[in-house]
């Protein structure tokens, strides 16, 4: 073909997703090879490898139009650990942002790190889902792995390393590896870890140029060799970045296995509490935001729980028209922001026989944007500038039956994307700013029109007063978690 295409490759958690975008939006086409993840309790791992297996069978059936590519930008999930030595070869399988087998090293950390603002240059908790502790738990169990391993990357930047040859990752995908402030190693951390500070692997912005398309990287990818690529950044800045997060004070909700929620700002941020807080030395604007534990994957299990399928379930719960229905709280498998709990277990409360599949469903619907609602009124109270209505990307834009239940728990004006993929759109903008050099033009190029929803008062008086029981019934959770791990520590001291 003769158009010009700007592509968006995504490392996704449950697949490899590439949208090949033209300037002008009149060609756009999307492939998706999916991955495998091998799950253990706490342990969530992935070969490496596949990752450019991915790509390469995507290329390969996409080889008609592979040539008209001008540039890739990149995305990824993050926080994950990938451990590779000096050929790009990985030393062990992939520690992605599910795996929490760090705990114990999560708690030293905090403990002696105290507020990480003052090491990390954010407000990173010290999870055991975050790479400081990922690291600290191979030291101790893996020396052999972290002799081999000469740079620790993100999966997108392993992407990045096969196309181009270079160890290159954007500060806010390796927080925790570096200072978002300064791109520098943070002091004392590495000594505490174990590990040398040559692992950190160079740092620059992520809609820079990380090099081009390499004849070995032609390859193994199948992408045209000589093309620039971008380093690129986070599977979530890449999804608000396709929402205009990155170009004007944004509140917005990004929805997928799990949600990503929060709100851009002129302002600047220091300490998030709770929250992240991307500064102006990552992005073209300061963003507080906070990934929940689960959005889509919360669906997924009650639909298991109901014994129905998905779609089945988003339709009752759409259409439910009850007076009341029970609490959800999606803690399935514990919570991250806001609270940061992987020991937290949810459920339903005010449960009665007048409860029914669609009162049900409609519950974990709303349970989940509750815990979306949560960490915006946060991150809307920090930046002090973000606009009340909402815009909705990834599954949240994309599918109309949820814009009621979002209404009414959310309590505010809705803008919804619909988009075949809203991360690897803003990584297709990010191609397109290598050639353009101009960000603002390059996401309204790419962009799509949002449709409108404006929210009745009624949906804000029940936002507003089922949103104080949702917070109640939380702190009762909390408050017996605390309890009974009290009584098990005593049972077994």
């Amino acid at each position: 073909m003769s158009k010009d295409l700007y592509v968006g490759v995504d490392v996704g958690t449950s697949s490899i997703k590439v949208l090949f975008l033209s300037e002008d939006g009149s060609f756009s086409r999307k492939d998706e090879e999916k991955l495998s993840t091998l799950r253990n309790g706490n342990h969530a791992e992935q070969d490496a490898r596949e990752y450019l297996s991915a790509i390469k069978k995507i290329t390969d059936r996409n080889s008609d139009i592979i040539n008209s590519v001008k540039a890739i930008g990149l995305s990824g999930h993050t926080p994950s650990v990938v451990c590779i030595d000096q050929t790009g070869e990985p030393t062990m399988p992939v520690l992605i942002w599910q795996d929490n087998r760090a705990e114990k090293e999560a708690l030293e950390l905090a403990a002696a790190f105290k507020n990480p603002v003052d090491t990390i240059g954010t407000s990173l908790p010290w999870a055991a889902s975050a790479c400081p502790a990922k690291l600290l738990w191979i030291h101790r169990n893996l020396p052999a792995v972290q002799s081999k391993t000469a740079w620790v990357l993100q999966p997108k930047d392993f992407v990045g390393f096969h196309l181009t040859g270079k160890a290159i990752s954007d500060p806010w995908s390796s927080k925790g590896l570096c200072n978002v402030l300064t791109s520098k190693a943070p002091t004392g951390l590495f000594d505490f870890l174990g590990w040398d500070e040559s692992v950190i692997p160079e740092i620059r912005k992520g809609e820079c140029h990380r090099g081009f398309v390499t004849e070995s990287g032609a390859t193994v990818t199948g992408f045209p060799w000589s093309i620039p690529v971008t380093v690129g950044w986070s599977d979530a800045m890449s999804g608000m970045n396709a929402l205009g997060v990155m170009a004007a004070p944004t509140s917005f909700v990004i929805t997928g296995t799990s949600a990503i929620v929060g709100c851009s700002t002129r302002n600047q941020v220091i300490d998030g509490d709770n929250l992240y807080v991307i500064p102006q030395t990552c992005a073209p604007m300061s963003v507080v935001y906070g990934p929940t534990q689960s959005s889509g994957a919360a669906i997924a299990w009650g639909s298991k729980l109901l014994g129905t399928d998905e779609n089945e379930l988003i339709d009752l719960g759409g259409k439910d028209a009850s007076n009341a229905v029970p609490i959800f709280l999606p803690y399935i498998s514990g919570e991250r922001a806001p609270l940061w709990r992987n020991d937290v277990r949810g459920g339903f409360l005010h449960i009665d026989q007048s409860c029914s599949a669609s009162t049900l469903s409609r519950s974990i619907m709303e349970g989940v944007s509750f815990s979306e609602k949560q960490v915006l009124s946060i991150a809307q109270g920090l930046a002090g500038d973000a606009p009340t209505t909402v815009s909705l990307g990834g599954h949240a834009g994309n599918d109309h039956r949820w814009e009621r239940v979002r209404a009414r728990t959310l309590g505010e004006d809705l803008e919804s994307h619909h988009d075949s993929d809203t991360t690897t759109r803003g990584a297709a903008m990010l191609a397109l700013n290598l050639i353009m050099q101009d960000f603002e033009l390059s996401y309204k190029r790419l962009r799509v029109t949002p449709k409108k929803t404006s929210v009745h008062q009624e949906d804000r008086e029940y936002s507003r007063n089922n949103f104080a029981m949702f917070l109640k019934a939380q702190e009762s959770v909390l408050q017996f978690t605390d309890t009974t791990s009290d009584m098990r520590n005593h049972e077994f001291s």
